[in-house]
This record gives C-alpha cells, structure tokens and sequence, in this order.
C-alpha cells in the first residue's frame, strides 16, 4: 500500500516565540524534520519540511543564533524560505525623539502561497501547518475544500486558544520538544555544517 505523502510548513518566527515563553533556551535547537516526524504513523512519509523566517540583521548576536540554526537545519534537509524585515522610522512630535522599528515582511504570504500550490499542483496529501498565525486561515481553508487533502493544524507550545479560526488539532508541548533536539554538532557531506551555540546547551 502506498504512503500517505506529507509536507510540513513551519512558521519559523510563531515557534520561536513560542518557545522563547517557556524560558529554556536550550528548546530553541530543536529538530524540525524529527518533530515533523513524530506526528505521523507509519502509513504516512514525510516528503518535506519547509521553514519560513527571516534574520534579524540589526542585532548581531541574535542574528549569528538564526544562522546556526538555519545551517543545521539545512543539513537535515529542511528547506529554508528567509524573507526580510523592514525599517521604519518614526518621531515624536511632542519631544522630537525619533527611533527605528522593524517590521517582518513576506514570511506569511510566502508560506500561503506554498501551501496553495502544493495542494492544488497535488504534491501532498496529508499538511502539517505549525503557526497559530490567523493570517494563514484563507490558504488553510481553501486546502479544506481540496477533495483527498487532509491537515494537522499543529499550534506552537501555549498558543492553542489562540487564532481559533486555524481550527488546530494539535498543540507542541515542551515535552515533545525536549525529546526532537539537533545534536550540538551538525554534519553534512562529512563535514562540520554548525555547532550549538552555548546559550542553546541543554541544563546540566
């Protein structure tokens, strides 16, 4: 019998937040690919993992984390889909301070866009979508209406009451993250392809 075919979709910037409220560090290097896994039985195959993101080039530290993890995930066979932040600059008009804000573009659209086509191009039969971003619930419903596509609304740790239109099915639990972590070095063709960083090492 032939396997259920299934592709997930990560909404890179909703996980990382999520996890960050949890206040262990050491959760942020988590295995995309093993945590995508651990969601399918055995009539299932998980053809791909898509990830969408962007770097946050202003801040050094925080960007050098992003692009280990996106190394190491790119190792692992995950695919990368990094869009961009925008600056917006803005002033007081009552003390005359002006100050930068950033604003993350593309990462939602691109994402829906993905789904849409690999539902109606018949790429996958079975969705797993982990964001509880509700600016996805026109894609995620027009996948509904798809005869023989199925999904797994999957929401990021503490967020399952949120965006309800999403209609999830599942919820990441820090346990679960726990136990799909990257190793702290990553390979790939025999070679070093990234190190966990130390603030992502696990408690002693």
């Amino acid at each position: 019998m032939e396997k259920e075919r299934a592709i997930a979709y990560v909404d890179g910037f909703n996980l990382y937040h999520a996890i960050d409220a949890l206040n262990q560090p050491h959760l942020h290097w988590v295995d995309l690919r093993s945590l995508a896994t651990s969601f399918l039985h055995e009539a299932q195959t998980l053809v791909s993992v898509n990830y969408y993101s962007a770097y946050a080039t202003w801040l050094p530290r925080t960007f050098a984390l992003h692009r280990q993890y996106t190394a190491a995930l790119a190792a692992t066979g995950v695919g990368l889909h990094m869009s961009r932040f925008s600056t917006r600059r803005h002033q007081c008009f009552t003390c005359g301070a002006s100050w930068d804000s950033h604003e993350e573009k593309q990462t939602d659209v691109q994402m829906a866009v993905d789904i849409v086509a690999d539902c109606l191009e018949n790429r996958f039969d079975l969705a797993l979508v982990i964001t509880a971003d509700s600016d996805l619930t026109p894609a995620i419903s027009r996948v509904r209406t798809s005869p023989g596509k199925r999904l797994l609304m999957i929401a990021p740790p503490g967020r399952f009451n949120r965006a309800r239109d999403l209609q999830f099915t599942h919820q990441i639990r820090r346990g679960r993250i726990a136990r799909f972590l990257l190793p702290a070095v990553v390979t790939g063709d025999g070679q070093v392809v990234a190190t966990r960083p130390p603030e992502y090492d696990p408690p002693r």
